[in-house]
């Protein structure tokens, strides 16, 4: 994909950010942060094993969301911004009748 496409939050102090990454016919969105000398470097986790023994896996992997080969990518991303722009809380209409601070149950 050449170079790579970060957004960085607003007011961050570290750098936080994503990047769209594609490897092996997917694309994906990747927690990264941007380094002091530009760079962008991918945010890696360990992925929680299956079965009973639910502890980390040994091999770390990058935190990202996979959003499939761009067809299915860009369908993905246009699915979840009309969710935003039509349904999604935001501070304007959030429903004020939740718990307030002072009512707090522990």
């Amino acid at each position: 994909m050449g170079d790579q496409i970060f957004y960085e939050y607003k007011d961050t102090r570290f750098g936080d950010g994503i990047t769209l990454d594609y490897y092996r016919g997917e694309y994906s969105l990747v927690s990264a942060k941007k380094g002091q000398d530009d760079k962008i470097y991918m945010q890696w986790c360990y992925p929680q094993k299956r079965g009973e023994n639910k502890g980390p896996l040994e091999k770390s992997l990058p935190w990202k969301i996979k959003l499939g080969d761009k067809v299915e990518a860009v369908k993905a991303m246009e699915f979840f911004l009309k969710q935003l722009k039509d349904n999604a809380p935001s501070p304007d209409n959030m429903p004020i009748d939740g718990p307030q601070e002072d009512n707090v149950p522990f």
